[in-house]
């Protein structure tokens, strides 16, 4: 597996595996409108454009996963860490994570992920992230927020 910096024709296969991937995290918490799954093509070219988004792939093959990262007075935010779901349970989202950390600013990382993601906040608390804070969304999503100083 290699992981390396998107570039603009990778969007909209990223965009696709971005919603088969969540598509679990949607029936988890009953909800079809969570942005990973309304995201369109022209807002995935501004994550793009504003920060830095990573790809894993195999060898001469299609992208595997993704992450995307971006710079805000309060820290750096990391989000939309994807799998196909064929790939996950294999290491691809800890390689991911460990190479968006390893070009992030050294200082405050932030996430955040549902709470009933058990499988997210293993792997993110594997990472040294703990949770500082919890909201919900507007439609009723309720959602842990994790920070790594």
């Amino acid at each position: 597996m290699i992981i390396q910096p998107a570039r603009q024709q990778d969007l909209p296969e990223i965009l696709a595996l971005q919603k088969t991937a969540f598509a679990a995290e949607a029936q988890l918490v009953n909800d079809w409108n969570i942005p990973p799954l309304t995201q369109t093509l022209d807002e995935l070219a501004d994550d793009w454009r504003k920060g830095i988004m990573l790809k894993a792939v195999n060898e001469g093959g299609p992208i595997i996963g993704t992450v995307r990262g971006h710079m805000a007075p309060d820290g750096f935010y990391i989000g939309r860490l994807a799998v196909q779901p064929q790939w996950q349970g294999r290491g691809c989202g800890s390689a991911l994570l460990e190479a968006m950390i390893a070009r992030a600013e050294p200082n405050r990382l932030v996430l955040f992920t549902s709470t009933k993601s058990e499988r997210n906040l293993r792997l993110y608390e594997r990472f040294g992230f703990r949770p500082f804070k919890k909201s919900t969304t507007a439609t009723g999503v309720p959602l842990v927020w994790l920070e790594k100083v």
